[in-house]
């Protein structure tokens, strides 16, 4: 849908052009209409003072004809001229505009690289100084944040170890039962393993490197035989729908893999045991590349399908889990420039996870 600003009045270039246009257009009229006014009344004095009225011809007539023309030809080719002129004085003067603008619609949402200063106007240069220092201060923050994250994952992951040590010893030692609280431990070692490895590969990624990924051998077939012997674990069936031919792009194969494992453990935890998941990857025209993870579960509220893909929130609280596994997934999406959504299927009761990529290159 367009806005007003995606019109081209929405430019300064062309509402410059167009306003000195109006001005030279009125500046002409007023000018042909002034001599026009004077020549008239010399003909109409030099007619009347040579010849009666009934015996003006057509020589004169022609004249007068001669006369408008030469004055109204001249007044457009200096109007188309001086437009002409204008256009190019306008572009030379918003060239630096048009570079900055250049610069900023390049770069990717995780780069914050300085923008080079293009021109000597002052006040390009200025708007130019002030991103650059806004980039530096969102960069900061960024790794900052980065950095804390990285730091817990770190300093939990000693503590963690210890007490699934000491879970072990009270088990043997004491005859405890203590697999549920070992299984808890286990998901959160995992939860901070992932992490960890999230806060290290984002700042890859706002470097620029990216590898080129080919999504059949680098991020399903690695894991294709695990994910299929966990959903095996409550009779559960795992059908994947992958195209013939291989789709590369460009992003992390590890991120992916932790992507697509967290899709599918998640349609395995809250779908019915002896029920398929079904995992399809294919190009779907205008969006790219869609992955989508399809099971037979009970389904999401639609009012709550975008707060479930949020930190700490999950769908059933019967379920293990500290609800990170979709944020991950939201977040991972994002470092590829994609988009990622739950909808319920229209078939029967379950969810879809849908994942839109860029069209590979």
């Amino acid at each position: 849908m367009k806005t007003p600003a995606d019109g081209p009045m929405a430019s300064m270039r062309w509402r410059l052009i167009v306003v000195l246009g109006i001005i030279l257009l009125c500046c002409q009229l007023i000018t042909v209409i002034w001599l026009w006014h004077e020549s008239k009344e010399q003909i109409d004095l030099l007619v009347n003072r040579t010849l009666a009225e009934n015996v003006r011809n057509e020589h004169v007539n022609q004249e007068i004809r001669e006369a408008i023309a030469a004055l109204s030809v001249p007044a457009l080719m200096m109007i188309i001229f001086t437009l002409f002129f204008c256009f190019q004085a306008v572009n030379w003067i918003t060239l630096p505009l048009s570079r900055l603008q250049d610069a900023l619609g390049s770069r990717s949402a995780e780069s914050f690289e300085p923008l080079p200063e293009h021109g000597n106007i002052r006040e390009v240069i200025a708007v130019t100084r002030s991103l650059n220092q806004l980039l530096f201060r969102l960069n900061a923050t960024l790794q900052q944040d980065r950095q804390f994250t990285s730091d817990v994952a770190h300093e939990l992951r000693t503590p963690l170890s210890g007490i699934r040590l000491h879970l072990e010893v009270q088990e043997k030692q004491y005859g405890i039962d203590c697999q549920p609280l070992i299984e808890r431990v286990d998901n959160m070692s995992y939860t901070v393993e992932q992490l960890l490895l999230l806060a290290r590969i984002r700042h890859d990624f706002s470097s620029g490197h990216y590898q080129t990924v080919r999504f059949r051998d680098d991020v399903v077939i690695p894991q294709q035989n695990e994910l299929d012997e966990m959903a095996g674990q409550r009779g559960q069936r795992l059908r994947w729908m992958l195209p013939a031919t291989e789709i590369v792009f460009q992003g992390n194969a590890i991120l992916m893999r932790l992507l697509l494992r967290n899709l599918v453990e998640n349609a395995h935890r809250y779908s019915p045991a002896g029920s398929a998941i079904v995992v399809q990857l294919k190009l779907d025209g205008a969006n790219g590349i869609l992955l989508q993870v399809i099971d037979q579960g009970p389904g999401v509220d639609p009012a709550k399908a975008v707060e479930l893909t949020r930190e700490f929130v999950r769908m059933d609280q019967r379920y293990n889990g500290i609800g990170l596994g979709l944020s991950i997934v939201t977040r991972i999406a994002q470092l590829h420039n994609g988009r990622f959504e739950l909808v319920n299927r229209d078939d029967r009761s379950g969810t879809i996870a849908r994942l839109f990529l860029s069209e590979p290159e």
